[in-house]
């Protein structure tokens, strides 16, 4: 079982050098980027206290979001760069699949785990998955409190994204009023 997660962990390290390889271009980069984030999304899913012993969701935030965030931010206020609204245009839709990302993992995590959120819907009841886990036999069961702690890390990053995202800013409040109220 350790040999599984030491194999996706070499095969993320792999991934995160691809993404700071200059020969590559976007879309190699971009695939990477996806392919990591499914990555970690599986470990943090299939063993969450092994998962976050390794600081998976630390990693997955660092590389595969808040690298690029700051890299295109740099990019969208130099007032020099002659392509400054097409990186401005891509810093949003990153973070709209950021944004998602994040969502769709919380409504994952939540759905595995049996976590309860009051600020949260049900997948089901939103017609997108069911609420029953089919594979669960190969899940490790957490502790309740790492699974707060996931829970919070991914409130806390979507509420890290709205900022660069003004349109957002209403879930900026509701989930920042939801982390720091500890109604969750």
């Amino acid at each position: 079982y350790s040999f599984f997660f030491f194999f996706l962990s070499r095969q993320a390290e792999v991934l995160k050098a691809d993404m700071t390889d200059s020969k590559l271009g976007p879309a190699e980069v971009w695939t990477s980027r996806q392919a990591l984030q499914d990555l970690y999304q599986k470990m943090l899913v299939t063993d969450l206290e092994y998962a976050l012993d390794k600081k998976v969701e630390q990693d997955l935030w660092n590389h595969a979001f808040k690298n690029q965030i700051t890299t295109l931010q740099g990019q969208a206020k130099n007032r020099a760069n002659p392509n400054r609204s097409e990186v401005q245009a891509n810093l949003s839709l990153f973070l709209e699949a950021a944004s998602g990302f994040y969502t769709q993992l919380l409504q994952e995590l939540c759905t595995v785990f049996n976590v309860d959120l009051p600020c949260r819907v049900k997948s089901s009841q939103l017609g997108i998955i069911s609420n029953k886990q089919t594979h669960t036999s190969a899940i490790v069961k957490p502790q309740s409190s790492s699974c707060s702690y996931i829970c919070q890390h991914c409130l806390v990053h979507l509420g890290d994204i709205v900022p660069y995202n003004s349109p957002l800013l209403v879930g900026r409040l509701q989930v920042t009023s939801i982390v720091h109220s500890g109604s969750w």
